[in-house]
């Protein structure tokens, strides 16, 4: 007691330094353990962080792709208007025959057939298209024979049907009454084409064959389309056509408004022009005067150049477009 009493400054001293030491001491402890709790939580929002990366990662640049999406969205509706104003000018729906086809039975098909055999042949008698087996003699010459030869029918790429009638499926009895609905058109262009001085030879009319029937029966009238893979259009999943070609013989003025009235739906894939080179077509002939009055004397020392009408073979061959029914 008398030390603390003689020391009584060290010892209060030192009482003091203990207490602040326990006090530093547990503070300390209690200020570790929030620090290794505050640590503990920051690694684990670094892990939250990390995972949230990753996750996230896949969709960087969202912002940069997304823009380009919507670039090539612009551009592909562009595109689509502009495809679908192309197929509706070239399909046509007002004029197309395939588009606008009614449905009928295969019977009605051959009815329509044998009528308008006869309404195509008397047409084309009064519009100045000439069938093949018809005479051809020019009326401006009184004294040569105009009686015509014995006619041969035309069949107008039907010949094998012209009285003779298969059994057709459903679907190919169809085809052939829009191919002669479509034939009809062509035969009624060809008409609107010529004049009583300028007539023009239909020398033939051939198609594709519809089917598997068609295909055995269908005979001289058979397109072969080998020749044609490259310039005809192909089939689409809504777009098909028909191909046709048309022969014929006649004068320049003829094949210019035939081919002007092959506006669409019709598409010209190949045309061809041949210049006829028969005596009685495109010969420049010289010598005398032909069919002079006999009062009239000729100097037989004298050559007359006799040019007489040139005429061309004409081959249209063009595809008729329609869309796919479903």
């Amino acid at each position: 007691m008398n030390f603390i009493k003689n020391n009584i400054i060290l010892v209060s001293a030192l009482f003091v330094s203990a207490i602040i030491f326990i006090c530093l001491t547990v503070f300390s402890s209690s200020y570790s353990a929030d620090n290794r709790k505050l640590i503990s939580d920051i690694e684990n929002t670094q892990d939250e962080i990390n995972d949230h990366r990753n996750e996230i990662s896949p969709y960087v640049g969202l912002d940069f792709e997304l823009k380009n999406a919507r670039e090539d969205l612009e551009n592909l509706a562009i595109l689509e208007r502009e495809q679908n104003r192309l197929w509706n000018s070239v399909l046509f729906d007002e004029n197309n025959i395939s588009n606008n086809w009614k449905n009928k039975d295969s019977e009605s098909v051959n009815s329509t057939l044998i009528r308008q055999f006869s309404q195509l042949r008397k047409l084309c008698k009064e519009k100045y298209v000439i069938l093949p087996g018809q005479n051809n003699s020019s009326p401006s010459v009184p004294f040569l024979d105009n009686t015509p030869s014995p006619t041969i029918e035309f069949g107008f790429g039907f010949r094998a049907y012209d009285g003779n009638w298969p059994n057709f499926s459903e679907e190919e009895s169809q085809k052939l009454g829009i191919q002669m609905a479509i034939i009809k058109q062509i035969v009624e262009y060809l008409s609107k084409s010529t004049t009583a001085n300028h007539p023009l030879s239909l020398v033939r009319i051939s198609r594709e064959s519809v089917g598997p029937i068609d295909e055995r029966n269908i005979g001289v009238d058979k397109l072969d389309l080998s020749q044609y893979n490259k310039k005809l259009l192909k089939p689409h999943k809504i777009v098909n056509s028909m191909c046709f070609e048309i022969i014929f013989i006649g004068k320049t003025s003829s094949a210019r408004t035939f081919m002007n009235q092959l506006t669409p739906p019709y598409l010209l894939r190949d045309f061809v022009a041949n210049r006829v080179t028969s005596n009685n077509s495109s010969n420049l002939l010289t010598g005398p005067a032909a069919f002079t009055s006999p009062n009239v004397a000729v100097d037989q020392n004298t050559e007359v150049p006799i040019v007489q009408e040139v005429k061309s073979k004409y081959v249209f061959s063009c595809r008729i477009c329609y869309r796919i029914r479903t």
